[in-house]
């Protein structure tokens, strides 16, 4: 999996999708670097384990969604 410890712009076209990572390094956060999935907020991973796991997904104004 890609990550990144630096969370993307909102705006961009960078999931972004937080885990918690139980690591000291950067708080033990970490960021997925994939690309947004087209017309979702998230990579299509992280996109379906969201839907799973809350049955929606609501983002704050602001976030950009996939191209």
């Amino acid at each position: 999996m890609d990550f990144t410890c630096t969370e993307p712009d909102r705006g961009s076209q960078i999931c972004g999708y937080q885990m918690q990572v139980a690591q000291w390094q950067n708080n033990g956060h970490r960021f997925c670097a994939r690309p947004k999935a087209r017309g979702k907020y998230f990579c299509d991973e992280h996109h379906q384990e969201v839907l799973d796991t809350y049955g929606e997904i609501r983002m704050a104004p602001g976030n950009a969604i996939g191209r």
